[in-house]
């Protein structure tokens, strides 16, 4: 099995990722939402990199919820922000949302002709390392970055599921991610103190998102798998089974 590591969805031509196995993180906040939806009960989110094309469809489709941000901020006439904490069970259960975002929906558009794509955080880590291991096969990471920047938020996520991935199997990877894989052996720092230098991070404390960042950096709170389906993602009807491997 190969891991290949992409620092931000502008590193990597979309025709490459047709037919591939394709993982997209962006953790603050936009898998994040994602998982968390899903997690909530949300029928599917679909995504858009455009706001004109969210607000059609919630012409097509009155009963459709919009939910996203520009550059930290939600969207005027949109339902919610970019929020996790926003997206509980008794707003969005068994609601379609349409999702535009700065950065992760971008990603989540670069990679639509995969074979199979999923969405990965912090919150559904080990499930995601499960699903991967499960699959057997080659997966390309995309990690998508803030505004066309590697962001370390996204990196430290793709370097806890390869450092967890080559705890049980034998893989293969890029030099970018070894790189990202190597602050958590030995076990030397805590997540926390990895991430706390992230420029992401800092912006989104300036503009009082610091309840949503605690959010984004919890380990394994929620045990769903986002599948992309048609025209947006699910969750995986057959939940995996796991045990919290972090402190």
């Amino acid at each position: 099995m190969n891991i290949e590591l992409f620092s931000t969805h502008k590193e990597v031509p979309e025709s490459y990722l047709v037919g591939k196995n394709v993982l997209v993180i962006d953790v603050l906040r936009a898998t994040s939402v994602i998982v968390t939806a899903l997690g909530n009960g949300a029928k599917k989110i679909r995504t858009t990199s455009n706001i004109e094309d969210a607000f059609s469809a919630k012409e097509r489709n009155a009963t459709l919820l919009l939910g996203g941000e520009r550059q930290a901020k939600k969207i005027p006439g949109f339902d919610f922000g970019n929020s996790p904490l926003e997206y509980t069970a008794d707003k969005i259960k068994d609601k379609v949302i349409v999702l535009s975002t700065t950065n992760g929906t971008q990603a989540i558009k670069k990679a639509e002709g995969a074979k199979i794509l999923i969405a990965a955080a912090f919150l559904n880590l080990h499930a995601v390392v499960d699903f991967i291991l499960e699959t057997n096969e080659d997966f390309s990471i995309i990690c998508s970055g803030t505004n066309g920047n590697f962001s370390l938020d996204d990196g430290l996520c793709a370097g806890l599921m390869i450092h967890e991935l080559k705890k049980r199997k034998n893989i293969s990877s890029n030099d970018f991610a070894e790189l990202l894989a190597l602050p958590f052996k030995g076990n030397l720092f805590s997540l926390k103190e990895l991430v706390e230098p992230a420029f992401h991070l800092a912006l989104l404390r300036g503009e009082g998102h610091q309840n949503d960042i605690d959010f984004c950096l919890t380990t394994d709170s929620v045990n769903t798998i986002p599948i992309w389906q048609l025209d947006g993602f699910v969750a995986r009807k057959e939940e995996i089974n796991f045990q919290k491997r972090l402190k």
